[in-house]
């Protein structure tokens, strides 16, 4: 009879993004840009004609006839990983989050399209057994290594008409592309009787999907209150997969699973005060619980986001340079889709922003500083904090101004 003993549970952690990615599609990414990321990561009652807003396609009516506008972010990453013995291991990595873009085809419609996140994964990390034969009472080391990359990239095309002044309707249609690969290999570093296994398992996504988003927006008197609301559509994704395992030979596992994208909701309320201050409050909920993963719908479960955000200006189009900054904070709270030793776990966060504006232009370059926490030793093993800071551009310029010749 052979019996596997834990050695170290955690150790040995090498480039290391995040372990939690391990699981399901790795970890599901914001598709909030530029000054929303500093606010908690709110879009679905943001309504402001000098921003895109991805998350809420009924936003894009909002922008001005004469505009074009640009938003590209980039941001770096400090995750600090614990087990609750070893001290905290420290990682960064830098990447480049979106790229977007939004114009006015006529009076009341407008279209924004651009490259967005879905998902991402990274981890490295490694456990160790002791392998005990109590048939010949001896032992043998066991090295288990798990390795992740890759992630989905969703490419959006979005258009949103305005009706009666007040409503506003929009759609998202977006094709979801990349590539997740999972690798794990068992070794025996002192026994060369045990054969070595390495197994990898590749996703490739290729799938369209789409999403409607509605927004009201009312006058009063200075003030404009907003309140949004989106709706994912539950769809088939198309994602194949592929177990290669080798030990003395390679075989290859292509058997074709089912995989859903779940309904999605999405609901907002803003207000905002003349050009001072802007308030928002933003509830997610996503039914993992019933979107087939593997042919299974017991893997995944329903999760759900609560988002709230703060923007203050102390005086907009004063001719002092510092007068028209935007201070932003935010918070996040929320609860994961996946499963780690059968035990879900809470995510939180903490968002504080600047938004700088050029000089003698609506341009704005938006830096935003962000504190995230996840994980409990008790439940699921590793606790994980995260500093996230970035910077993104936005370029927001009258280009057709027709040009009168004297």
């Amino acid at each position: 009879m052979t019996v596997f003993v834990p050695l170290l549970a955690f150790a040995d952690n090498l480039n290391i993004a995040s372990p939690y990615s391990r699981y399901g599609y790795g970890d599901i990414l914001p598709t909030s840009v530029g000054a929303e990321k500093s606010m908690g990561g709110l879009g679905y009652g943001i309504r402001d004609h000098r921003v895109i807003n991805p998350m809420n396609p009924a936003s894009y009516s909002s922008i001005d006839s004469l505009t074009f506008m640009m938003n590209v972010g980039v941001s770096g990453t400090v995750n600090g990983l614990t087990d609750g013995q070893t001290k905290p291991y420290n990682q960064f990595r830098g990447r480049v989050d979106y790229v977007a873009f939004q114009f006015p085809l006529y009076k009341s419609l407008g279209l924004s399209f651009g490259l967005l996140p879905f998902s991402s994964v990274g981890y490295q990390y490694s456990s160790t057994y002791q392998l005990k034969d109590e048939e010949f009472s001896d032992a043998s080391t066991v090295k288990q290594t798990f390795m992740g990359t890759g992630g989905f990239t969703q490419v959006y095309l979005g258009l949103s008409y305005d009706i009666m002044n007040r409503v506003a309707i929009g759609v998202n249609g977006k094709f979801m592309f990349g590539k997740i690969e999972h690798d794990r290999r068992v070794s025996f570093p002192d026994n060369p009787l045990y054969t070595s296994t390495a197994q990898s398992h590749i996703m490739n996504a290729s799938t369209f999907l789409c999403d409607v988003g509605l927004q009201y927006h009312q006058p009063i008197k200075k003030d404009v209150l907003t309140v949004g609301a989106t709706y994912s559509f539950k769809l088939p994704m198309n994602i194949s997969s592929q177990i290669v395992t080798m030990t003395n030979k390679e075989a290859v596992n292509t058997t074709g699973y089912d995989f859903d994208f779940p309904n999605t909701v999405g609901v907002g309320v803003s207000y905002k005060m003349k050009e001072m201050l802007l308030l928002g409050v933003d509830f997610e909920w996503r039914d993992w619980s019933n979107a087939r993963y593997f042919s299974c719908t017991d893997t995944l479960k329903t999760t759900y986001r609560v988002a709230f955000g703060v923007e203050y200006c102390y005086k907009y189009g004063s001719k002092r340079y510092t007068d028209n900054f935007r201070y932003r904070i935010g918070a996040k709270y929320g609860r994961s889709y996946a499963q780690i030793n059968g035990n879900r776990y809470n995510e939180f966060g903490v968002t504080v922003g600047l938004g700088l504006p050029l000089r003698s232009s609506l341009t704005t370059i938006n830096v935003y500083f962000e504190y995230s926490h996840r994980g409990d030793v008790k439940t699921v093993g590793i606790v994980e904090d995260c500093f996230n800071f970035g910077i993104d551009v936005s370029l927001n310029e009258r280009w057709f101004v027709k040009r009168k010749l004297n």
